[in-house]
């Protein structure tokens, strides 16, 4: 029996924290776990594996369960839907965008 080598497939866990202002009353901070992984033609890419929201109102920490009652009320769920997602999104963008551009220096960047 003979073994060869083929490939390596290295990954990295990222999670990153990042602030969202949705408007003058609410902003949230969403945590974004996700996996990064090297790619041969466009250099590192993300794999988002989950986005926590925690949602502040007025600069307030409000219970998740709080702010989705009220958000409902004010303006339905499917609003709410779409708020998160957008949400979601921009956080999930920003850190892809900072992959792209900044990995390699974050790999490098002295542990503290």
């Amino acid at each position: 029996m003979k073994a060869i080598h083929l490939t390596d497939y290295i990954t990295f866990n990222i999670n990153t924290n990042v602030a969202i202002r949705v408007d003058s009353i609410v902003s949230a901070e969403v945590m974004v776990y996700a996996y990064v992984f090297g790619d041969q033609q466009t250099g590192f890419k993300l794999d988002t594996v989950d986005s926590e929201i925690t949602w502040l109102v007025n600069g307030n920490r409000a219970t998740s369960q709080g702010f989705r009652d009220l958000y409902t009320k004010l303006h339905g769920k499917e609003q709410l839907n779409t708020l998160i997602k957008n949400v979601c999104t921009e956080a999930e963008n920003l850190v892809e965008g900072r992959v792209a551009t900044s990995f390699p220096d974050l790999v490098n960047d002295a542990i503290l």
